[in-house]
């Protein structure tokens, strides 16, 4: 029961680091459309990472201050740089309250932090700057400013922002962040402030939510009205998903506290928990689950996928293995990655791979994938491809097995979600002259959204290029989700995933927009049931009809 106990706390610790806390309203004033775009770090002290998470945090609170709303097309975008980033930071536990410390802490004399950035408004129809806004803050002895904003309540840290909890940098951040909406609120002309609570339902979380063709959460942020988000990073990620899924677990069935159904345990001590809004498998001790999937060998094209929570820098990187064993269950191979950048790929005891990525991964979601034939096989971590087997001989698996080991203790638990196997199909070309259409679940949509997500890449890559070959060739793009969510919903998010594909198809690869049509049919159309996540993943997907 004691342990039990230290579980939960643990578990209510982690999920306060990801939950954002609640500003006053604005009451029932008009908000304007707003946006945050890139925001890079140009200061030495400060990551890129560290510099995105506070455009994030700005996001949040923006929307929280009940006189913003963020749109798929926005009217403003907010775009900048941190110009200064001084710290002080004296490391601590990632796990401590971000509760305001009260003035005058006890033990931080002495300490400061100070950091500036400089932001750009600009018009997304016209691209026209409205404004450009430099702001600074700073924070001595756990005193600031920020107290005196006309903003009430607090504003949730997250991300790489959460190491600096505890310390003078962190209120700095909030300071900064008040002030921006403060100048925002002040500098942005009125006519921006136009929408109403009735023309914002779309973005209520009470809006029923779906996914085309995945729910992946990963990447970099989108541009505001952007058809896709910046695939610079994505350019030598060749990865494609399976066209059939064989198994998927979205945990809506799954009860908090409880072992997850869809897994068999053959060690240790796995429940589902709740992080802000999202569940999550959690291992507490070092332990090895399997997916139930149908026994036999694996198919001639396969693919894996898994996202995984990392507890960030101040936390020794668990450890994360995707087995496979044979028709005995035992283990015949193994792809894994340790202290957040040492991955690896052994295959019937043969090391055939072993990478150090060029930066530890970042704090959050992070996701592991294999691309396997009969004859070779590919391993990614997020964009970042770790393995790359051009031969493969004599390596048949029956099945997967997960193993996960915190590397050191309670405070430290390993999380995942979001296994996914599904069978390799025809090629594109393949597809259209046997068929008359392409079936992709390679295109990506965080839920909700109609905005491409980067990972999308190399499935545009090749639908672009066979555009390019066949100046003849046209398409009819269509776009269909599951049945979860209103029809009217789906049908319209459809629609605009569709139209999405197009825009990026005529401007990233000069295609005649005469050649491509878009519609969106919602869930009218499905191909498999939608009585399972395996189905519902099948139905979200996006259609290449020729004409």
């Amino acid at each position: 029961m004691q342990r039990l106990s230290i579980i939960r706390i643990v578990v209510i610790a982690v999920a306060m680091l990801l939950m954002m806390t609640v500003l006053a309203s604005g009451g029932d004033a008009d908000k304007a459309s707003v946006s945050v775009g890139k925001i890079v770090s140009k200061a030495d002290k400060c990551s890129s990472g560290t510099a995105a998470d506070i455009g994030t945090m700005l996001m949040n609170t923006l929307i929280e201050s009940g006189r913003f709303v963020e749109r798929d097309n926005s009217d403003v975008v907010i775009s900048g740089e941190v110009k200064e980033f001084d710290p002080h930071v004296k490391q601590g536990g990632a796990l401590g309250s971000l509760k305001k410390k009260a003035l005058g802490t006890a033990g931080a004399e002495g300490r400061s932090a100070k950091l500036k950035w400089e932001l750009t408004l600009t018009d997304v129809a016209s691209g026209k700057e409205i404004k450009k806004l430099k702001i600074d803050a700073k924070s001595t002895d756990w005193s600031v400013n920020a107290a005196k904003s006309e903003l009430s309540g607090e504003i949730g840290a997250l991300g790489q922002v959460e190491q600096y909890s505890g310390e003078p940098m962190e209120d700095a951040i909030k300071e900064l962040i008040s002030n921006t909406v403060n100048e925002i609120k002040k500098e942005l002309p009125g006519e921006y402030f136009r929408y109403t609570g009735e023309e914002m339902a779309a973005t209520s979380e009470d809006t029923p939510k779906t996914a085309s063709a995945g729910d992946s959460e990963t990447g970099t942020p989108a541009a505001p009205g952007a058809a896709a988000e910046d695939m610079k990073l994505y350019t030598k990620y060749d990865f494609v998903p399976g066209d059939r899924v064989i198994f998927y677990d979205d945990m809506k069935s799954d009860e908090e506290g409880e072992f997850p159904w869809r897994w068999n345990l053959k060690q240790g001590v796995f429940e589902v928990v709740k992080l802000g809004k999202e569940f999550w498998i959690m291992a507490t001790d070092n332990g090895t689950v399997s997916p139930k999937i149908p026994k036999g060998h694996l198919p001639e094209k396969y693919t894996v996928e898994l996202e995984f929570y990392d507890n960030g820098t101040d936390k020794s990187g668990n450890y994360f293995y995707i087995r496979w064993v044979d028709g005995a269950g035992k283990i015949v191979g193994e792809f894994g990655i340790v202290s957040g950048n040492d991955t690896w790929l052994n295959l019937q005891g043969h090391s055939l791979a072993s990478k150090v990525l060029p930066q530890r991964i970042g704090k959050g979601v992070n996701t592991m994938r294999i691309m396997a034939t009969s004859r070779s096989m590919k391993c990614y971590i997020n964009e970042e491809r770790v393995a790359n087997v051009p031969k493969v001989e004599g390596f048949s698996p029956e099945g997967f097995e997960l193993y996960l080991r915190p590397y050191r203790d309670l405070e430290n638990p390993t999380l995942f979600r979001g296994f996914r196997f599904a069978e390799g199909g025809k090629s594109m070309r393949e597809q259209l002259d046997e068929t008359g259409k392409i079936v992709t679940h390679g295109i990506l949509f965080d839920s909700g959204k109609h905005t491409i997500k980067a990972e999308s890449y190399k499935t545009l890559k090749e639908i672009g290029e066979l555009l390019i070959d066949d100046p003849t060739l046209k398409l009819s793009i269509e776009g269909h989700t599951d049945s979860d969510g209103a029809d009217d919903y789906n049908m319209t998010l459809s629609n605009d995933r569709a139209q999405s594909v197009k825009s990026y198809l005529t401007s990233s690869f000069g295609i005649d927009g005469s050649r491509l049509e878009s519609k969106g049919w919602g869930e009218t159309k499905p191909i498999d049931t939608n009585d399972s996540p395996e189905g519902k993943a099948n139905n979200r997907r996006v259609e290449l009809v020729k004409i």
